[in-house]
């Protein structure tokens, strides 16, 4: 395993805020386009399987993208590839502002997920370079809350100025042309494509199984949040606004407490505070259908659910940063791109089978078993860890 660099001495907003602005532009994008493009297909007439279809598409289009990422990075530089992906979101935003046409608008969505690869693998992997060891976590909790606000800015921007109004598409795109501008002008003076070798993937699996576990788990868990949530309050007899403010609830924790968690693991241990999200988010997701989301206790519960959920992405993410540095941390991402791909394809399927077979809390019980599984995971590392420093 290639291991990180001295990290600098101290970490500097500017540095940071180029990176942390190109993904939580491209966050407010997706917020905006995933229920734009579900609802203006519907107005077309469009089957449920071209809608599925169009939700499906960002995810192929991560997944495709990951593994030729490393070798674009090489060749072109995390920069230049970085300022092509903005450009790239940008394009397929602005083809949802024309009249619908299938194939146009399905490379549009191919687009935006190929886009999402490169921004979120090099732009993390910009983040994790940039910050030192003693506030990555804090540093990496505040990109995350802001991604998460951004994402959620999306829908709201959605619903202020209607859904038959190209404004939202227009005002994104302008972002994205305020992000380019930012990235453009910033001192980017990156040691990433050229230092070290690229990692396997059968090394990444041996040396950070618990860490892609945690990664996978989120991906599932935020596809399947915002698409079946709201289904599983409305079985409960919850109303339509209350189903949808669980949502809400869910997302409101995971974007508060990213910086906490974050401070945290800087502060007490890394691997420590991963294993206590783990568990707290399995213990939350277990209350809730033993009695608490009959209360209004439901409410922070599901805020801890959505910042420790969140926690387990981020941190992983973190400790990536501890254990990789140039080329080695740059196929790692891509690997995380791989898996948040298919945890995003199949998190709404394997929750919705688990809604039917364990009705009514067959959501709540699918996500503390992806919790747990992870916790595990980490626990099983560690004893493993442990024998063989016994041994040696």
């Amino acid at each position: 395993m290639q291991e990180a660099p001295p990290s600098p001495p101290h970490t500097t907003w500017r540095a940071l805020l180029a990176p942390i602005g190109a993904i939580s532009v491209f966050g407010l994008a997706s917020g905006l386009a995933f229920p734009l493009v579900s609802l203006r297909l519907v107005q077309a007439g469009a089957s449920a399987v071209t809608i599925a279809v169009m939700a499906a598409l960002p995810a192929l289009g991560t997944i495709s993208i990951s593994f030729a990422l490393p070798a674009l990075a090489r060749r072109c530089g995390p920069k230049p590839l970085l300022l092509a992906a903005i450009g790239l979101s940008s394009a397929a935003l602005v083809v949802l502002a024309t009249p619908y046409v299938a194939a146009t608008w399905m490379l549009s969505r191919l687009a935006m997920g190929m886009s999402a690869g490169i921004l979120f693998a090099l732009g993390e992997a910009r983040i994790l370079e940039v910050s030192s060891d003693a506030v990555r976590g804090r540093w990496t909790g505040v990109y995350a809350s802001t991604l998460t606000t951004c994402q959620f800015a999306g829908p709201a921007l959605l619903a202020y100025l209607g859904t038959d109004s190209n404004a939202p598409i227009l005002i994104a795109v302008a972002l994205h042309g305020l992000s380019l501008l930012l990235l453009a002008k910033s001192h980017w003076h990156s040691a990433l494509p050229e230092r070290g070798g690229s990692l396997a993937w059968r090394q990444f699996v041996r040396d950070c199984l618990p860490l892609g576990a945690a990664v996978l788990f989120f991906s599932m868990f935020d596809s399947t949040m915002l698409a079946l949530l709201p289904v599983y309050g409305l079985t409960l007899g919850l109303g339509s606004r209350q189903a949808l403010l669980l949502v809400t609830a869910v997302f409101l924790g995971d974007a508060c407490l990213q910086i906490p968690l974050g401070w945290g693991a800087d502060r007490f241990g890394r691997r420590r505070v991963h294993a206590l999200c783990a568990l707290l988010c399995a213990g939350a997701a277990l209350a809730l259908p033993l009695g608490l989301m009959a209360s209004a206790t439901r409410w922070p519960c599901l805020l801890v659910m959505g910042g420790t959920a969140g926690a387990l992405y981020t941190l992983a993410i973190v400790r990536l940063g501890d254990r990789f540095s140039g080329n080695a941390l740059i196929s790692a991402n891509a690997f995380v791109g791989l898996l948040w791909g298919a945890g995003s394809l199949g998190g709404p399927l394997l929750g919705s089978l688990s809604m039917e077979v364990l009705a009514p809390h067959g959501l709540m019980l699918f996500v503390a078993t992806g919790a747990t599984a992870v916790l595990v995971t980490m626990l099983q590392r560690r004893t493993r860890a442990g024998r063989e420093l016994t041994v040696g």
